[in-house]
């Protein structure tokens, strides 16, 4: 007769599981759909995302102040402290005459989409492609098309923005209008700069909104079911990012605002990364040429009449938008299958 099992078998014994289906998880809530979802992970997943991002950037940076000191032997080793710190942060400066700065500032946002990735893949929120769209990947069809649209809507957004300002600076002196280009002005490293810019932006936009329109909304979506604080918090946050005065930062607001919505309602980033390539490269455009006075990054961001374009621009992209996504009938939601313990049998008691 065979000996009988000693107490502690049970416990090596797999545990039987089965295999349920998630509710339909919109956009910002496919977080929830990973195998292993704990409220805590989402944390973790920013936390470590941020930590990555911060040691790929040291090393760009490096090699930044490298090429920088090959170009100018003494710009490290100048006895004048302030105007040492002048040089670099004139050399580090987002400016279209300086072909190095734009390429080198470019590419340190584009290090978030593997930071973001990488630390999906730390935390199993497998598939990592939940972070595009509900199809857990780009729909590449979607992102073709929008992006046509975009190009619409820039083009009504800054033309209409133009006229507006012309309208409201007739009341303006001519002392106030911006001046002309430089006449130190390099047309090679404006052609140079945007090169890269057409190179660069494509991946620099599209990082942006892998980390403000889905990291940020998904994290925020995995904890609160409401739309609305993933729409809105990291809208402030993207608007918050930026350098501009009161109607760069509320032109900003309202372009986050608008892709955040759209990609809750598309249930995807295509929509947000069409219309911030176009209108990145359209903004790189006008920098490149100089036509506004400056060939670099600056506070001021246009004024109402900018603003104004910008809302008309952007609604009717948003229309147009929501009109094509209904009419090829692409999902919003996405189901997931999930492994989860069987339940132990309740034992009935004798009648």
């Amino acid at each position: 007769m065979p000996a009988a099992p000693p107490a502690w078998a049970w416990a090596s014994q797999p545990q039987p599981t089965q295999t349920v289906e998630t509710e339909p998880l919109e956009y910002h809530r496919l977080l929830r759909g990973a195998q292993g979802y704990k409220w805590w992970k989402p944390l973790l997943v920013v936390l470590i995302a941020a930590g990555i991002y911060i040691v790929l950037s040291i090393i760009i940076s490096v090699i930044w102040f490298a090429i920088m000191a090959v170009g100018n032997p003494d710009l490290f080793t100048s006895s004048d402290a302030t105007a040492m710190s002048q040089t670099l942060v004139d050399q580090l400066a987002l400016d279209t005459q300086n072909p190095l700065s734009v390429f080198m500032n470019l590419l340190t946002i584009a290090l978030m989409i593997p930071s973001v990735i990488l630390a999906m893949l730390v935390m199993g929120m497998r598939p990592v492609g939940r972070v595009w769209s509900v199809a857990t990947r780009i729909r590449w069809g979607a992102l073709g098309r929008f992006t046509g649209i975009a190009v619409l809507g820039v083009v009504v957004m800054n033309v209409t923005g133009t006229l507006l300002e012309m309208l409201f600076s007739l009341a303006v002196p001519v002392e106030a209008v911006a001046p002309a280009v430089s006449k130190d002005f390099d047309g090679n490293a404006a052609l140079l700069s945007f090169v890269f810019v057409l190179i660069l932006v494509p991946i620099q936009a599209t990082a942006e909104e892998v980390v403000f329109r889905g990291l940020f909304m998904q994290v925020l979506g995995s904890w609160l079911k409401n739309p609305w604080f993933a729409i809105l918090i990291p809208t402030v946050a993207f608007a918050g990012a930026h350098i501009y005065d009161m109607w760069g930062l509320a032109a900003v607001g309202f372009m986050g605002l608008t892709a955040a919505w759209l990609t809750w309602r598309t249930g995807g980033l295509e929509a947000a990364i069409a219309i911030h390539v176009i209108n990145n490269i359209a903004a790189f455009g006008v920098m490149a040429s100089g036509i506004g006075g400056s060939t670099a990054q600056t506070e001021s961001a246009g004024g109402p009449g900018s603003l104004i374009g910008e809302v008309i621009g952007l609604s009717l992209f948003t229309w147009l938008v929501v009109r094509s996504f209904k009419k090829r009938g692409y999902g919003r939601t996405r189901i997931d299958l999930l492994r989860v313990p069987v339940a132990p049998l309740q034992a009935q008691p004798l009648q």
